[in-house]
């Protein structure tokens, strides 16, 4: 049984969702860790190489702490989040949000899509997606920045009976 919070526990007793089978959890975003570490890295170079050590205090002290830590902040919400997979249906979790929290009964289908971008016989990109229909007609899309997706929309497909 894996561990869930408290208000998670909550919802999953509300929507009569069982126990938590397992948890899917998210990766760090790479654009968002790019621009959170580019001053510091911008800021040791004009130290270096530019022979200018106050601007390239004035990044480090001014610039990249506030980058720094909504970078933090966004990516503890981020890792906090994932896919609960229960008994009786599974709970998408944003930080201390839970946007869905569905049944089995409310799956209609899961489908796992996966596209390779090759530029000149050499792969430049990999983009996969998950996506959920529901009953009602709305539609959950998880995108890759969930670590073995397709493990998950085997185990979400599996279980849905869809």
């Amino acid at each position: 049984m894996t561990p869930t919070p408290a208000r998670l526990q909550a919802k999953a007793a509300e929507h009569d969702l069982g126990d938590c089978v397992t948890r899917y959890r998210r990766r760090p975003g790479l654009t968002g860790t790019f621009f959170a570490f580019a001053p510091l890295a911008g800021g040791i170079l004009i130290g270096t190489l530019g022979g200018d050590p106050v601007k390239a205090l004035g990044v480090v002290l001014f610039l990249w702490p506030p980058l720094f830590l909504a970078w933090c902040y966004s990516t503890r919400k981020r890792l906090d989040g994932g896919i609960y997979v229960f008994t009786g249906g599974f709970a998408e979790v944003h930080g201390r949000k839970i946007p869905h929290a569905i049944t089995w009964a409310e799956v209609r289908a899961v489908r796992y899509k996966s596209v390779e971008h090759w530029l000149n016989f050499i792969p430049v990109a990999y983009v996969a997606k998950c996506t959920i229909e529901l009953r009602d007609g709305g539609v959950i899309e998880l995108d890759g920045s969930y670590r073995k997706l397709e493990r998950l929309a085997e185990d979400l497909h599996r279980r849905s009976g869809a």
